[in-house]
């Protein structure tokens, strides 16, 4: 198993053509004053399985943690590899809903992800203050 892509976005979602939609892409939050109340967003991730890895069990967790490495939110989710018809790798896109969020200090947030008891990816996420120029 492997992560090919990890994102934060304002809005996800899976089309009814099975397609996934990431919309807002944003790589950092620009407050003018912490602390901030920021809207809820998207973490999106997209795995890679080989063929072996077909029908078995995927647990999913995703730590949100503050600079000082301060769990703010855990979430977790369970389900099962898929089969592919093809025998080739096998591909999940995984979106998880991030509720609204309080910022209190600036710095690298960060949103670890992993799976069956491995961290397999981490998108960091710095909080910074806006300056006047």
């Amino acid at each position: 198993m492997r992560i090919l892509l990890l994102k934060c976005c304002e809005y996800a979602v899976q089309q009814q053509n099975g397609r996934h939609s990431m919309i807002g892409i944003f790589d950092n939050i620009v407050a003018p004053y912490l602390p901030i109340d920021h809207p809820p967003f998207f973490l999106c991730a997209q795995l890679e399985f080989s063929a072996e890895e077909a029908g078995t069990p995927l647990d999913a967790k995703i730590l949100f943690l503050d600079p000082d490495g301060l769990k703010l939110l855990e979430i977790e989710a369970q389900g099962e590899v898929p089969q592919d018809a093809n025998f080739g790798p096998i591909r999940v896109f995984m979106q998880f809903g991030i509720p609204g969020t309080r910022f209190e200090k600036p710095g690298e947030h960060r949103l670890d992800v992993f799976a069956n008891g491995s961290q397999i990816g981490e998108e960091r996420l710095p909080v910074l203050i806006a300056t006047r120029a």
